[in-house]
């Protein structure tokens, strides 16, 4: 008699899948840039364009793929109106426009299943999580200043519960055909925002 293989949980697989790809991102990006005392505006600056630019696929596909998010989950909320009023009010400084990456990225793709749709979602918003620690910090650099410049790094700009309710989703990938799926969206998601955020990644899948 043959032993039934359990299948592993989604959000396991997926943080063990991403793993390199976030350590990547937290110690040598330009985010981590902003948890350091020596932090300039023009530094912040500049990690904000790299984050305008990262986002705004992410953002048309993930809309794109609205029909796609289970029904328990809230909408997605673009994050690149939050940026762009933060650059407003920082101004153009030395250099104006986006950050762009410094070599092609590989096009991330619109979900085309369920899965692939939590997989993106799962790296958007586990990086909202670390939101708390950046503006802390930001906040005992630029004072008061901001809550004018660092609205997307305020929490409540999203939905409240969003990362339970991602959990509870992904609880319900069951198939290892959807865990490939998400694990695959959520590695090319990490590779998209690591070269725009200057981090030494792989762009294959």
């Amino acid at each position: 008699m043959h032993e039934v293989q359990a299948t592993p949980r989604a959000h396991d697989v997926l943080r063990q899948a991403t793993a390199r790809l976030h350590r990547r991102t937290d110690q040598s990006s330009l985010l981590s840039v902003l948890m350091k005392p020596e932090v300039t505006i023009q530094s912040y600056r500049t990690a904000m364009r790299a984050l305008q630019g990262a986002y705004r696929e992410i953002d048309v596909l993930l809309l794109k793929g609205a029909g796609y998010c289970p029904g328990q989950l809230p909408a997605y909320v673009p994050r690149v109106p939050a940026i762009r009023r933060d650059l407003t009010e920082l101004g153009p400084g030395v250099d104006a426009g986006d950050r762009q990456p410094a070599q092609p990225i590989a096009r991330l793709n619109e979900p085309t299943s369920e899965a692939a749709y939590l997989g993106m979602r799962y790296v958007v918003e586990g990086a909202q999580l670390g939101s708390r620690l950046i503006y802390r910090h930001l906040l005992g650099v630029f004072g008061e200043d901001i809550g004018r410049i660092g609205s997307f790094w305020i929490l409540s700009s999203t939905p409240k519960n969003t990362w339970p309710d991602l959990m509870r989703e992904l609880e319900r990938v069951g198939s290892r055909d959807s865990l490939a799926s998400a694990v695959q969206s959520a590695r090319r998601t990490f590779r998209h925002m690591a070269q725009y955020l200057d981090v030494k990644a792989e762009v294959t899948s």
